[in-house]
């Protein structure tokens, strides 16, 4: 796995994210200030750091530092819940990417793989063999689906699939930002998965699994994309989509599911996350939708939102704003 640099002063703060870190297979050295971090990326360059953004050690600073070395290593900056403004601060830092607590296991991980595998491909784009430029991150629709392998049945959320969408994402919120579109996030299960394949032998299982992805990519545009998550979750983004185009493509994608012959009839939920900012050139008021938008929160509110659907019965398309009035319309 990965050398992760650990620069966090709360000990038990650090207690976690560490046993997150070694638990996924990452080797871990965990620092307390500024100083030892910068020692230790001198000593060895880390592959990811991962930094407390404010307080006492004040990771911002120290991202700062780093980029002043020349060290390019990839940074992700951890804010506390009541941050508003991580995203814009950790790019004005020159971090990589941000997450705001409460931290679980799952977006830490996830993001942590994102930055390896963006750097992985940064690395291999600007090799010497290289015979043309590197792409943009964010490419153009014709080149996301020709760098997308056709769909496979899912091995989790470190697929290749998974980890091209985390590093699409990460970009797409920035730019979300910056230019005021709207982007959607569809989280994807099939409703009692478990119990449906129980009969089926593992083969038949990635089989049906490979089919439920491909009536996925099926149902959407060119310059959407979906990929698996872990097992029978499947999360789908939508950039330039508002909330209701976006629930119009959850509720299609549900209807779609219905067909998957690799099992017994049932259905499937979904969960949907939107982040609209505010339009025109004015800068939209703290705490104002889109304001605190980031991958990690667009992932765990869709989450959040499929687990209610979930909780409903199944077969139910969840819109994370649209809950309270669900819930007082009964």
């Amino acid at each position: 796995m990965a050398f992760v640099l650990l620069a966090e002063p709360a000990a038990p703060v650090a207690g976690v994210l560490r046993r997150f870190l070694e638990g996924a297979g990452h080797e871990v050295s965990w620092v307390a200030t500024a100083d030892e971090a910068q020692r230790a990326s001198r000593e060895r360059p880390p592959s990811v750091v991962l930094a407390s953004g404010l307080g006492p050690l004040d990771g911002e600073a120290l991202c700062r530092s780093l980029r002043a070395q020349g060290l390019q290593v990839p940074v992700l900056l951890v804010y506390p819940p009541d941050e508003e403004q991580a995203d814009e601060r950790a790019t004005q830092a020159g971090a990589d990417g941000s997450l705001v607590g409460p931290l679980k296991r799952v977006t830490v991980l996830t993001c942590v793989s994102l930055l390896l595998q963006r750097e992985e491909a940064r690395r291999a784009a600007v090799a010497p063999s290289a015979l043309s430029p590197a792409p943009s991150p964010v490419v153009e629709p014709e080149a996301r689906r020709a760098s997308r392998p056709e769909p496979a049945a899912p091995t989790g959320g470190t697929s290749a699939d998974f980890e091209f969408l985390k590093r699409l994402m990460l970009m797409e919120v920035k730019r979300s930002r910056r230019y005021r579109y709207p982007i959607a996030l569809l989280m994807v299960e099939v409703d009692r998965f478990t119990e449906r394949a129980a009969a089926l032998s593992p083969t038949a299982r990635r089989g049906a699994l490979a089919e439920t992805l491909g009536l996925l990519v099926e149902g959407v545009r060119d310059i959407d994309v979906a990929v698996p998550f872990a097992d029978s979750r499947f999360v789908v983004f939508l950039p330039h989509t508002p909330r209701s185009g976006a629930r119009v493509v959850a509720e299609r994608l549900r209807e779609k599911l219905k067909a998957v012959q690799g099992l017994p009839p049932g259905t499937a939920s979904v969960g949907v996350a939107v982040s609209e900012p505010p339009a025109g050139n004015k800068s939209a008021p703290p705490g104002a939708p889109g304001q605190q938008v980031s991958f990690g929160g667009l992932l765990k509110d869709a989450g959040d939102a499929l687990r209610r659907a979930q909780a409903a019965g199944g077969d139910w398309v969840e819109v994370a704003s649209d809950a309270a009035s669900r819930t007082q319309d009964g």
